[in-house]
């Protein structure tokens, strides 16, 4: 009993420091580990988000926000709950009531530029975007005759220019290419829906 004794006097502090140091690490890990599951979760949102027919057909518009109200944060208003904001989405309604296909390609590049401005914080949640606004920006290319790339520059810029209408939302955008890095391009197909499918 007494070398028990002996045996759990020598080892006790050592062992307390042990357990005192996987509570630490374990403690320390949490937030990584919330971080980590943040990060899938808002990946995941990014890529889910996709126009669909009824978004370039306009057969829920929303009605017009009120300015102040939509300019008073950066996300803005989106009464329809399609990811796009609301005077983007009836901008380009306005512009090309007669063509689907340039609606249909500028909607899904300001759907993704709406999420790196509201999305993004952290450098995987970016890639995430930027493979988005890639993919909005090459569906845009896809409407433009002849490849025109003043024609394509103009289009960009457009939307661009919709999407960021206030210094907030410029900021945002500033803020969010901080995560920058290098990144592929994602291998699907770059529109949402397919422009043959659609009559002009």
């Amino acid at each position: 009993m007494e070398i028990v004794r002996k045996v759990w006097r020598a080892t006790r502090w050592p062992l307390g420091v042990l357990v005192l140091l996987y509570i630490g690490l374990v403690i320390y890990r949490v937030p990584a580990m919330f971080e980590k599951d943040k990060t899938a979760q808002v990946v995941a949102r990014i890529h889910s988000q996709k126009i669909n027919l009824a978004d370039v057909q306009g057969t829920a518009l929303p009605p017009p926000p009120n300015e102040q109200e939509n300019n008073a944060t950066v996300a803005g208003l989106d009464k329809n709950n399609n990811g796009i904001r609301d005077d983007v989405e009836l901008a380009i309604f306005a512009k090309y009531p007669n063509s689907a296909r340039v609606r249909a390609a500028e909607l899904q590049y300001a759907m993704a530029l709406q999420l790196m401005i509201t999305t993004v914080f952290n450098t995987d949640s970016w890639i995430a975007a930027a493979q988005e606004i890639s993919r909005g920006s090459e569906c845009v290319g896809l409407t433009i005759p002849d490849k025109d790339l003043s024609a394509y520059l103009a289009r960009t810029k457009e939307v661009k220019t919709l999407v960021l209408n206030t210094e907030a939302r410029k900021t945002a955008s500033d803020k969010a290419y901080d995560f920058t890095t290098s990144n592929g391009d994602l291998t699907s197909k770059s529109c949402d829906i397919d422009l043959n499918t659609l009559q002009n």
